[in-house]
């Protein structure tokens, strides 16, 4: 098995803390998402999560095309951590 990293825009309600939207940041606009979650150079594939602020979380939606209501939900940009399994060649 191996392990690769995936990363989503996740929305709590303020007042549950359930999380309430999940958006794919699709690998593509990694670099961007971790520039505006102002991810450090100790965290190089973004696997700890990050609150965002309206601002913050406004750019990252529009930036992957998702519509977001900031009013009603807090942000954070957060990495998944998946096994796959190896490819044939790999042991």
């Amino acid at each position: 098995m191996t392990d690769i990293t995936t990363h989503r825009l996740v929305g709590y309600d303020r007042t549950s803390g359930c999380v309430a939207v999940e958006y794919d940041v699709p690998d593509h606009l990694l670099e961007l998402a971790k520039g505006v979650a102002r991810v450090g150079a100790d965290d190089p594939q973004a696997v700890l999560c990050y609150r965002l602020d309206d601002l913050q979380a406004r750019d990252l939606a529009t930036a992957i095309g998702a519509k977001i209501d900031g009013n009603q939900l807090n942000f954070y940009l957060e990495g998944f951590a998946e096994a796959v399994p190896a490819s044939d060649g790999a042991r």
